[in-house]
């Protein structure tokens, strides 16, 4: 990285690189790098750091802003990580989140650039000798709302972000510093409470919500008493449904189709897979995960030659799941990929769902029915 300085305060790019479509912004690159030299200590990156202050002084992107001021901050406390971080808490949304105006490093974009453009933004509160504890405690709110039941905060990039930040937080916090009482309402009833000490530093969990919610819409509300600061706090939810939702927004298209509905043991059944790009941009990181029916088990020799082949550029077998990745899709390209299923079981089968989307952009999916098949 160092040698790939170009003297004006940015990094050369190689032409040649895998991320024609998927890499981000030369200007977001170059803050990222200058960033991760700053937080590695590196010192001769003065000419880099210049750069990248003139740039977040100027910007509307909280993502480069919070980048700038972290980067500040690790190179000696930098006097001007003040006036960026300034500047960047005027920019909080009403939900405590912050948000970049265009992508990450990762191209994220949505939830996941919340995500991190937050996480970037606790983290350079954290060290700030004037640091407005409001501003904060709005912005680690938003972030434990932001994990999923699962514990990740979206794709790996957002996830690594937001455990960066909360582990600083929890540093900081160290521990409530008062005694004070929980109180769960639905709908205007109180049907939990619990109690916590001064001190306490483990996670206090209310759990078998779900018994008092009703079918329609739920108001739920959490409640202090004998308390003056409220904690941070997020909800997990979990279900089950046959075929999710599929998202308006996602760029990705897929249709998923046995050619056949009964099949012999020991034969084989075909299995098709279009994936399309509904946007005439380039897409990065796209994947498909396909559900195989049960009783049935995909050929390793074959996915292996379709990658040989260049028409798949990763896979891996995850259960009954097959993950296609692609490092990109050109602009309305359609991928269409044919492979045998082997039937093994007899039995009448379903598949899960499958599945396409952005990997950095992973809360906007397409969603493709069940498959059923009968092994006779």
């Amino acid at each position: 990285l160092m040698a790939s300085k170009d003297g004006k305060g940015g990094y050369k790019r190689n032409p040649r690189a895998l991320d024609n479509f998927g890499g981000a912004n030369q200007n977001i690159t170059n803050a990222y790098i200058t960033y991760a030299l700053a937080c590695a200590k590196y010192e001769d990156i003065k000419l880099e750091l210049d750069h990248l202050y003139e740039e977040a002084k100027s910007s509307k992107d909280a993502y480069v802003m919070g980048l700038a001021a972290n980067a500040l901050f690790a190179y000696h406390k930098d006097k001007r990580a003040a006036s960026v971080l300034n500047s960047l808490m005027k920019m909080q949304e009403a939900d405590g989140s912050f948000m970049g105006a265009n992508h990450s490093i990762t191209r994220s974009t949505d939830k996941a650039l919340g995500v991190e453009t937050t996480s970037l933004a606790i983290l350079a509160m954290l060290q700030s000798d004037e640091m407005k504890g409001e501003v904060l405690n709005k912005a680690v709110d938003y972030l434990t709302k932001a994990r999923s039941g699962y514990g990740d905060f979206g794709n790996t990039q957002s996830t690594i972000m937001a455990l960066k930040a909360l582990t600083q937080f929890a540093n900081y916090a160290k521990q409530t510093n008062e005694d004070g009482i929980l109180e769960m309402y639905v709908d205007g009833k109180k049907v939990a409470e619990q109690a916590y000490e001064a001190g306490e530093r483990d996670a206090i969990v209310i759990n078998g919500i779900e018994k008092y919610l009703t079918v329609g819409k739920n108001k739920l509300e959490l409640k202090y008493r004998n308390a003056k600061n409220p904690l941070p706090y997020s909800i997990a939810v979990s279900w089950n449904t046959d075929l999710p939702q599929s998202a308006k927004e996602c760029m990705v298209d897929l249709k998923v189709d046995l050619n056949d509905t009964k099949v012999k043991t020991g034969e084989t059944v075909r299995l098709k897979v279009k994936l399309e790009n509904k946007t005439n941009q380039g897409l990065p990181s796209t994947m498909a995960i396909i559900g195989i029916p049960g009783g049935c088990s995909a050929q390793p020799w074959q996915l292996k030659e379709l990658q040989e082949k260049k028409l798949i550029d990763y896979y891996e077998i995850s259960g009954n799941k097959l993950n296609i990745y692609y490092r990109q899709m050109a602009p309305n390209e359609i991928k269409t990929i044919n492979f045998d299923l082997k039937a093994e079981v007899p039995g009448k089968f379903l598949s899960p769902a499958s599945s396409a989307y952005l990997y950095y952009t992973n809360e906007f999916k397409e969603w493709q029915a069940t498959q059923k098949l009968e092994i006779i």
